[in-house]
């Protein structure tokens, strides 16, 4: 993410550097690998030496080796925080059937909140892991320097982009318009399947659900490859995800009651299987979420364990 000219810079002066670190030591006579060993423990570490060169590291609150990653995860978020809230004010005004002004004035509202509410969380969270030192990557060690990880064991990158994404714009659509996320679109407007006051007031579990996802999917995009990093990461946030969504999706009386008995006027058999879908969503919904959290961390212990 570095201007080409200044990272070329940088790289001849460091091959000038080590050069010179080397000709100072060894002289004339040509260098060991012990020495090239000891000559880049003296250079520093790649976060002390990115440090060094990070022309933004003093610009923030959140410093190298994380200010790159940060601005990198930022801009992933409030592209995604547009998006929702754009389908929002979209859905919205074919729903009310708004004057135009009125759509922009809800757009621009809906945005501007949306992207402070963004900012402040990815910060907090960037902010915690550079308070706390938490290191970024594999360790430092010339001596044990981890292998290029095999396919299998490489974590996409898109991957990562696009659940980070994903989350943040059904996170928009729960605690912003949940009425349009699942529902009945008739003649007389749009008959949601949750009961919007019951979604409400759950508002915090559903939002642990959708951090504990996107800090799983951010861990997941710094570190690259599955270790034991990303496995204590996953552990954890499913553990969240699973209590927080095992507690929302089990409220009572959920589902809209309206939507209830429209559906049971569509599919008037007491055994429609559709009808029973519907009517159990919650189930249903809760028991795939838990599925693919238990397949997602069986996966990321494999993977772990397979290096």
């Amino acid at each position: 993410r570095t201007n080409p000219k200044i990272r070329e810079d940088v790289q001849k002066e460091l091959y000038g550097l080590v050069y010179d670190m080397l000709t100072e030591r060894c002289g004339n006579v040509t260098p060991t690998e012990k020495d090239i060993r000891v000559v880049l423990t003296e250079l520093g570490t790649p976060q002390e030496v990115f440090a060094k060169y990070d022309e933004d590291s003093h610009k923030s609150l959140i410093g190298s080796p994380y200010y790159g990653t940060y601005i990198f995860v930022l801009k992933i978020v409030l592209a995604a925080m547009a998006i929702g809230m754009t389908v929002v004010t979209i859905m919205t005004a074919f729903s009310e059937m708004q004057q135009w002004l009125e759509i922009v004035v809800s757009w621009v509202s809906l945005m501007w909140s949306g992207m402070l509410q963004a900012f402040g969380i990815v910060t907090i969270i960037f902010a915690v892991l550079s308070h706390h030192s938490v290191q970024l990557g594999e360790p430092y060690n010339l001596d044990d320097l981890p292998a290029v990880p095999k396919k299998r064991q490489e974590i996409s990158r898109g991957k990562c982009i696009f659940a980070i994404t994903f989350c943040v714009v059904l996170l928009i659509l729960l605690l912003a318009a949940p009425q349009y996320l699942i529902g009945y679109w008739g003649q007389d407007g749009v008959i949601p399947l949750f009961d919007t006051n019951v979604l409400a007031n759950c508002w915090y579990l559903i939002l642990l659900f959708g951090l504990a996802d996107i800090v799983r999917s951010v861990i997941r995009l710094i570190e690259g490859q599955y270790n034991r990093k990303v496995l204590i990461t996953t552990v954890v946030s499913n553990a969240v995800a699973a209590v927080a969504v095992s507690i929302w999706l089990t409220r009572p009386a959920l589902i809209n009651p309206e939507f209830a008995t429209h559906v049971g006027r569509v599919f008037a058999a007491e055994d429609s299987f559709m009808r029973n879908i519907f009517v159990n969503f919650p189930q249903f919904l809760l028991a795939v979420i838990l599925f693919a959290l238990i397949v997602d961390l069986v996966e990321a212990a494999v993977r772990t364990f397979k290096k």
